[in-house]
């Protein structure tokens, strides 16, 4: 959740934490989770889970997640996908974010349908980047802060939306921002945002 659904006033920059650490590609992502798919019993920072964009780019494009207590598995096919990134919601439900065909989709649980659909965003978006916003467990308010975080560069400018809208909702955070590469919490415990340098 980001409160005031603005961006801090003060930037407080810092090393991403936990698996956002890691380097990413537009092929490749890293996010902490649970223990498994749709099991957030043993919290939202179990482990370090992986996704993988297999034949980038061809008509047989698959996303493929495992973790180190889970062994990879398919779990998105869309025909020409070219880049990806991935996390999940509060209920370890994945998140996945891609571009295929100069086209950039959200595929996501819907608790209303119930089941994952995929939503088409504008055509001119760029970058599209997910991540929780908070994985931390805080005691008798659990998991209820945290929003999946859609963000995305169109026509020069970084935007949002959150799972609480079911991203229906586009904010304008910032004019002048070039791609994003990555998105997450930094070790501040601040959601950052990580965009190329020009």
């Amino acid at each position: 959740m980001m409160p005031e659904n603005v961006l801090s006033t003060t930037t407080v920059p810092a090393r991403f934490s936990g698996a956002r650490s890691g380097a990413v590609t537009k092929t490749v992502d890293y996010e902490d989770g649970g223990i498994a798919i749709q099991d957030p019993s043993e919290g939202l920072l179990y482990q370090r889970w992986r996704a993988r964009l297999f034949n980038a780019g061809k008509d047989d494009a698959f996303v493929m997640l495992d973790a180190r207590e889970v062994p990879e598995f398919v779990w998105l096919t869309v025909p020409r996908m070219t880049e990806i990134s991935f996390s999940f919601d509060a209920n370890m439900q994945p998140a996945v974010a891609f571009v295929a065909d100069d086209q950039a989709y959200l595929n996501w649980y819907d608790s209303t349908v119930p089941g994952y659909i995929t939503t088409t965003l504008a055509a001119d978006v760029e970058t599209p980047r997910v991540t929780l916003d908070d994985k931390r467990f805080l005691g008798s308010q659990g998991y209820q802060r945290s929003d999946v975080i859609l963000a995305y560069t169109r026509g020069g400018n970084l935007y949002y939306r959150q799972q609480r809208d079911r991203y229906t909702i586009e904010r304008l955070l910032k004019t002048g921002i070039t791609p994003l590469i990555k998105i997450g919490f930094n070790r501040q415990l601040r959601l950052q945002f990580m965009h190329e340098v020009t």
